[in-house]
């Protein structure tokens, strides 16, 4: 049976379903989230079907970037419309890809915390209740020691398991409806120069290659959904079991499957075991991977560049995490694009958006607006830089804000175009302005990690003032486990940067509480300069015993420290000692 189930479902999707070349227009949405009417808008706006909701596009080919269930209540509609399409598509010379998301697949391993109550009542009406009842005398049956009534039980059941939730687990089976359909699709899509992925493309993901992606990879997540099933049928598993839970159940399974002599149960256990450990479930899956938008640019473009060149491919799509400003990005030179702009608005406070691709042509078509319009590149983060304020608009903030009340500690208030900041003021020492020093280097460096900073005159005192980022974790609270942060950029690789960075400014004195993570995203702001830019050359005791590993890229700008533009924009709050000190162990860092 599990033989059979896979090889239905993993024969529908073949090389020329997720490569091609010579299309010549690209229609591009992501992370519809149950959002449908939003989902339909933005279709029409960017004429892809037509007031009658059918297919109006002729050639186009449009690409679904993962996400289409969770969160929003009209899932169901969706997918309906978008299986729909699909024929409609290849009859007028069109198609429809479907990358697949993390939430499509959590709904079949059944991972379901963020489906709605409205998901689970589309499927109430093929519920019915013989299988409402069965699930719940098996519910019943777990409940050892349990003293609470069976009214009691069964309102804590109904609340649990909403009405439909029995009948949607059995639709995105592996072999049902929409199990079976979302497995016939791939985890990367490959148009012209242009490669799709829901979440982003991981070094290890790169390195398996295009095919083991959509082979190998996919195919875990097939066999792992077919053993899913097939225990499910026997009654090993119980529909109702949360994917992180599994391993305990599985266990227990395994305990009696043993006692009972049952071979084959271990050892399908056993692989359904090995298999929820796998790489397509992993913070590293193309399912998952946030460090192409959550990395800067010095740790994450070198490595994209070199994936890219080795799929034949210019540019990355994706989606999974919502942007900046809900706007379409580029970034990394253009090398990435995103476009999850929080089409279900009532969770995200986006909206629904088109990424267009015309030949070597992009533009963005946002919900009601048919006139496409440029993508824009992302400004930089600038130290976790609030979301609605751009580092040149920060930095205007800062140099030009009004300071509400008097300095306590050197913090103050600004109010800058109806918005509050909190700053950090510091007089300056013989014109040396290290926070100001270290914001300007990590701007010339592409760095993105210190928190911008301008110099300001503050009643009578000539001095620097820095942004404080809000919410945010220090490095001893994160060690000393009382605050969880989860990186969206791998915390080793922003380590790495953040020694060669103290290497360069020759800082001695960074303590843990100058090392900052912001809470949202685990994005690492570097603070604590004031003991570094000395004029000792060589690398502060601390990184003795360090690899500190530079790329091309750094190298590259390091070396552009030394142009005339440079040198004046560091000379002014650095001077001529500490300037040319730093420029010696950037050629150092640089052999």
């Amino acid at each position: 049976m599990l033989a059979a189930i896979l090889i239905a479902v993993a024969g529908r999707v073949h090389a020329d379903d997720w490569t091609l070349d010579g299309v010549k227009r690209v229609v591009a949405i992501s992370d519809i989230h149950g959002a449908h009417r939003e989902l339909v808008a933005t279709l029409h706006t960017a004429g892809v079907i037509d007031a009658a909701q059918r297919w109006n596009a002729a050639h186009t080919h449009l690409v679904i970037v993962g996400d289409i269930v969770d969160r929003g209540d009209d899932s169901r509609a969706s997918l309906d419309l978008l299986m729909r399409l699909e024929a409609e598509a290849v009859a007028a010379g069109g198609k429809v890809h479907v990358v697949l998301g993390n939430h499509d697949v959590m709904n079949i391993v059944g991972d379901l915390r963020y489906t709605t109550k409205g998901e689970f009542a589309a499927f109430a009406g093929e519920e019915s209740p013989a299988m409402r009842e069965a699930a719940f005398q098996r519910h019943l049956a777990t409940r050892t020691g349990d003293k609470t009534t069976v009214d009691d039980a069964r309102r804590a059941f109904d609340l649990a398991y909403p009405p439909g939730f029995f009948a949607h687990r059995a639709a995105f089976a592996a072999s049902a409806t929409y199990g079976k359909w979302l497995l016939g699709k791939p985890l990367l899509l490959q148009i012209n120069d242009t490669l799709f992925v829901h979440a982003g493309l991981s070094e290890a993901a790169a390195n398996i290659g295009r095919t083991a992606i959509n082979g190998a990879l996919r195919g875990q997540l097939l066999e792992y959904a077919g053993l899913l099933e097939q225990l499910t049928a026997q009654g090993v598993v119980d529909p109702a079991t949360d994917f992180h839970e599994l391993p305990d159940r599985i266990e227990a399974a395994r305990i009696a499957g043993a006692s009972s002599g049952d071979a084959d149960m271990l050892r399908r256990t056993d692989r359904l075991l090995a298999l929820h450990e796998s790489l397509v479930h992993g913070p590293a899956s193309p399912l998952w991977y946030r460090g192409n938008v959550g990395c800067g640019p010095l740790i994450e473009q070198a490595r994209l560049e070199s994936a890219l060149a080795n799929f034949g491919a210019v540019r990355l799509v994706v989606g999974h995490t919502p942007t900046w400003r809900r706007r379409v990005w580029s970034r990394l030179g253009g090398r990435v694009v995103q476009i999850d702009t929080g089409m279900l608005h009532s969770y995200y406070s986006g909206q629904g958006t088109a990424l267009l691709i015309e030949g070597e042509n992009l533009s963005a078509i946002y919900r009601g607006d048919a006139q496409a319009v440029p993508v824009d590149a992302q400004p930089a983060r600038a130290g976790n830089l609030p979301a609605e304020l751009g580092a040149q608009e920060l930095e205007a903030a800062l140099a030009e804000g009004d300071i509400a009340g008097e300095p306590g500690d050197g913090m103050l208030t600004l109010m800058w175009q109806g918005r509050e900041l909190q700053a950090l003021f510091t007089p300056l020492r013989n014109g040396f302005a290290p926070d100001v020093a270290a914001y300007r280097l990590d701007r010339l460096l592409s760095l993105d990690m210190v928190p911008a900073a301008v110099l300001r005159n503050v009643n009578g005192t000539a001095g620097s003032l820095r942004h404080v980022p809000g919410a945010t974790v220090t490095e001893t609270e994160r060690v000393a486990g009382k605050a969880a942060i989860e990186a969206w950029c791998p915390l080793q690789d922003q380590f790495q940067a953040m020694y060669i960075f103290d290497a360069l400014v020759y800082n001695p004195g960074r303590v843990t509480d100058d090392i900052l993570f912001a809470r949202n995203d685990g994005t690492l702001i570097l603070t604590g300069h004031v003991l570094a830019f000395g004029t000792r050359t060589g690398v502060p005791p601390y990184l003795k015993k360090a690899n500190l590993t530079l790329s091309a890229m750094w190298r590259e700008n390091l070396a552009g420290l030394r142009t005339d533009q440079a040198r004046a924009t560091l000379r002014e709050v650095l001077g001529d000692k500490r300037l040319k000190a730093l420029l010696t162990r950037a050629e150092q860092l640089a052999d």
